[in-house]
């Protein structure tokens, strides 16, 4: 999945983040179940991962160039990226019909969402970089993404609805260049999933990315998810 975006990507990175709150931090753990011919590095370019982080998550693995079929492997973090020379999106995409969010956001979501952009360029501008523009339909689809993860009871990237952020980007017609998404879970303000992101590395790395021009924020019944675009 993640590799036929890759091909779409014009140059440089495509990240996800997630996190949770120290409350919530069991509800989801990143496994992945080793299948024949896997190795670690195989594993670790799937998922996007530095091959030493995945050898540095499994410290129950004696030996990293022996696994097998059915082992049970840790992933570290959900960061992924991408990087290099890659193919050109073709100039005439097929259109997608953008989906319509099934209810509104309420009055406290939505300005919990409004000051997370705020913070995040207060963030990106203490950096020396430019502030992101909110975006409409990255809002909306960021907030279809935490209704998911709520009314689903799931807390990940991959969505059993959606699918990946960018097959959700393509389903609401969102082009782009780079994307990233962060995701957070249980954090009860803005201020706090704030301080929370930019003590991860992956997280703050998605925030204060210089290639991003675009944020679609949203907060639903504890589900924070940060959308990020430049196209």
């Amino acid at each position: 999945m993640l590799k036929r975006y890759k091909q779409l990507v014009v140059t440089g990175a495509i990240g996800l983040s997630v996190l949770m709150s120290s409350s919530a931090a069991m509800a989801a753990s990143a496994t992945y179940t080793v299948s024949d011919n896997d190795t670690m590095w195989l594993i670790s370019q799937k998922y996007g991962v530095s091959l030493t982080s995945l050898i540095q998550a499994n410290p129950q693995v004696a030996n990293p160039n022996v696994i097998w079929s059915g082992m049970t492997l840790n992933l570290p973090g959900s960061t992924w990226t991408s990087g290099g020379s890659q193919t050109p999106a073709p100039s005439a995409p097929t259109p997608s019909t953008p989906a319509v969010p099934s209810t509104p956001d309420t009055p406290t979501q939505s300005a919990f969402a409004s000051q997370v952009v705020t913070l995040v360029n207060q963030e990106r501008v203490k950096a020396g970089l430019q502030a992101l523009t909110s975006d409409n339909a990255l809002t909306a689809m960021a907030l279809d993404k935490a209704k998911d993860m709520y009314n689903n009871d799931y807390f990940d990237h991959t969505s059993p609805t959606y699918g990946s952020p960018f097959d959700m980007m393509n389903t609401y017609g969102i082009p782009y260049s780079y994307a990233g998404e962060n995701i957070a879970k249980g954090q009860p303000t803005p201020e706090a999933v704030m301080e929370a992101w930019m003590n991860s590395t992956g997280h703050r790395e998605n925030i204060l990315n210089p290639n991003y021009t675009k944020i679609g924020v949203a907060y639903y019944n504890g589900e924070w998810v940060q959308e990020f675009i430049s196209n």
